[in-house]
């Protein structure tokens, strides 16, 4: 399925903008070298296909309000859109001018297409056209572009390095483009649409599922999807509008561009066990005692990886020691911690449910500087829809309470 699909002609939109910028359909045409007709046209197409209103006629055409709500988001398309026109020009050999114009929906469609699948027929395959058709389109736009968007490799067609970013930046532009379309539904009263969470393991348990419970009595037409993946996946995953959020652990360095970050609450750890772990009894918990078991380490690159290492370190186990399991998975990790002596360092809220039903227990051991910064990344300027914005005030209460 192709969420673009139902996207107006760009050119529509941009006539939009010209118009209100000008309040003028005659300044608008002049400014966009169309004839009154078709921009007149263009409007009427894409009032028809909202259902609304998007300009006073009688007042020199300004904005209704539904129609600021429209061109408010259409705003943000083409603030990408450009960038992805000026990232162009960089490579391009002779790049005209408003080079971000002269793109066409179905160009843009067919890039990210083939940039995603890496394959001509699969992206076809998506479109639902002909392998002919998606050709055509990126030749088009190479010409336009004036530079290569893809290279042939023993695999096959590979898009280059270039393809892949002016991608990144149009498939954020169409999506702000496909949500502008759902923000008037929610004027209307409907609100739908498509609102894709990226989760890490701390917000899994408690925070998340009691935000969604809440968002979805409140929107039940929303179409909420959760992606569970490593952070590495889903900060790319965001950088390229596939996701809108991320909930989880902050990252203290190495944020990658273009993402800013909330901090909801600092949540310190604690080392976990099995019910009955053999350190609950027998006196105090000391390093060494602690050196006496194995150890189940967070997945590499998690924040609390860092920790763990060097705490591991300082334990000074004897050399030959087994090493520690790793894994991101709260399932594996509770199957390992439950059915054997092992040890993990971890967030209390992740094995809440599991210390109280008494299946893993928490070992009296302080973990001095363990906190870590729990929150929300998103894109540096996103502008979250009316539900979006809703998941968020729900996160920062749910956290306060915490």
């Amino acid at each position: 399925m192709d969420p673009y699909a139902d996207i107006p002609n760009l050119k529509h939109l941009q006539a939009l903008e010209a118009i209100a910028a000008t309040h003028s359909i005659t300044r608008a045409c002049d400014h966009l070298n169309l004839s009154q007709p078709a921009l007149t046209q263009g409007i009427a197409k894409v009032e028809a296909q909202l259902g609304v209103k998007l300009f006073n006629r009688r007042r020199g055409m300004v904005a209704t309000e539904p129609g600021e709500i429209y061109l408010k988001r259409i705003g943000r398309g083409t603030h990408y859109l450009r960038r992805a026109g000026d990232y162009a020009a960089r490579f391009a050999d002779r790049p005209p001018p408003h080079l971000h114009r002269r793109f066409t929906l179905s160009q843009l469609r067919a890039l990210i297409a083939v940039v995603e699948h890496e394959s001509f027929r699969l992206g076809a395959q998506q479109l639902a056209v002909q392998q002919s058709t998606v050709h055509r389109s990126c030749r088009e736009l190479e010409a336009q572009l004036t530079c290569a968007l893809f290279e042939r490799t023993s695999a096959g067609v590979k898009p280059t390095r270039q393809a892949v970013e002016f991608s990144r930046l149009t498939k954020l532009a169409l999506g702000e483009f496909a949500q502008a379309q759902a923000d008037i539904q929610g004027w209307k009263g409907s609100f739908a649409g498509r609102f894709a969470i990226g989760c890490l393991p701390l917000a899994k348990t408690s925070l998340l599922p009691r935000a969604l419970m809440q968002l979805a009595e409140e929107y039940p037409m929303l179409d909420i999807t959760v992606v569970d993946a490593p952070y590495a996946d889903l900060s790319k995953a965001l950088r390229h509008g596939d996701i809108d959020i991320i909930i989880g652990a902050l990252r203290r360095a190495l944020l990658p561009p273009e993402l800013v970050q909330e901090e909801l609450f600092v949540d310190p750890m604690i080392i976990v066990g099995r019910s009955g772990h053999p350190l609950l009894s027998g006196g105090p918990v000391t390093p060494g005692r602690l050196a006496a078991n194995p150890w189940i380490a967070p997945r590499a690159g998690a924040p609390a990886r860092d920790y763990f290492d060097g705490f591991y370190a300082a334990l000074e186990r004897p050399a030959g020691d087994a090493h520690p399991i790793e894994t991101g998975s709260l399932t594996v990790l509770r199957g390992l911690l439950m059915n054997s002596d092992r040890l993990t360092i971890i967030s209390a809220r992740q094995v809440d449910y599991e210390i109280k039903l008494g299946l893993l227990s928490e070992i009296p051991y302080p973990l001095e500087g363990s906190e870590r910064s729990i929150g929300i990344t998103m894109r540096e300027g996103w502008m979250p829809a009316v539900p979006q914005q809703r998941l968020l005030e729900h996160l920062r209460t749910i956290a306060a309470e915490t």
